[in-house]
């Protein structure tokens, strides 16, 4: 409905697939009405009755899901001290136990059809931490250490498996971020800074890598988690 997911289905559209695009609420419906060659559906990641739908009724309309990109997330911020259990459940279920419940809703169809492509959106505080975000890094942890080991499994069955690392990207979620902290101007300008680029990525850079493995181009790519970050992780 809104950030790297719209532009993805924008762009997933282009291509020419076929789109079942989930949104979290039917408030969000409405960003998707302008893009051609969509079905939109809302969903739950968090509910394996909800995901089991989505994909039947996706299967009965065109066939097995061949592509999947799970995308949805919260970043629900603090330390181990402010990281209550509740707070913590809450952002592995949103941020991790989703990835694995679409993964396992897909997963049949795929293997009957002898192919597909699964890509994940994981973070680079998957891959190298951050403060203030134990949760959320732990579950982004979690989704490229699941991706590597997903690959692992269906590498030989025709089943490609890799996941994003975006850094900071201008989104609804970024800029509720911004709009709650004291002094937004500074930390937008610290949250810049970390990027060699000088920028927040633009959601489209970040979809156009997310299609692009879901592509027969990286029909030699598994197992890969790609950061996607002006340059962060290498500063």
């Amino acid at each position: 409905g809104s950030g790297i997911g719209l532009a993805a289905v924008a762009r997933f559209a282009v291509e020419g697939c076929r789109v079942i695009a989930t949104v979290e609420n039917s408030e969000q419906l409405a960003a998707l009405s302008g893009i051609p060659v969509v079905q939109a559906a809302v969903l739950d990641v968090t509910r394996e009755d909800d995901w089991q739908s989505v994909v039947a009724d996706a299967a009965a309309r065109f066939g097995p899901v061949e592509i999947l990109f799970n995308n949805a997330g919260v970043t629900n911020r603090g330390d181990l001290e402010q990281t209550g259990r509740d707070l913590w459940d809450a952002t592995i279920l949103v941020d991790l136990t989703s990835v694995y419940l679409g993964c396992r809703a897909v997963i049949g169809g795929m293997l009957a059809n002898g192919r597909g492509a699964i890509v994940n959106n994981a973070s680079i505080n998957g891959l190298r931490g951050n403060t203030g975000l134990v949760a959320y890094s732990a579950a982004k942890g979690g989704v490229v250490a699941m991706t590597r080991s997903l690959a692992l499994d269906y590498a030989g069955r025709g089943i490609r498996v890799n996941c994003i690392c975006p850094a900071a990207v201008d989104t609804v979620m970024t800029r509720d971020h911004l709009a709650a902290v004291p002094d937004r101007d500074a930390v937008e300008r610290a949250i810049v800074a970390k990027h060699p680029i000088g920028r927040m990525a633009d959601p489209d850079e970040v979809a156009a890598v997310a299609v692009f493995l879901a592509s027969d181009d990286a029909s030699y790519m598994t197992g890969l988690a790609i950061p996607v970050d002006g340059g962060r992780t290498i500063r």
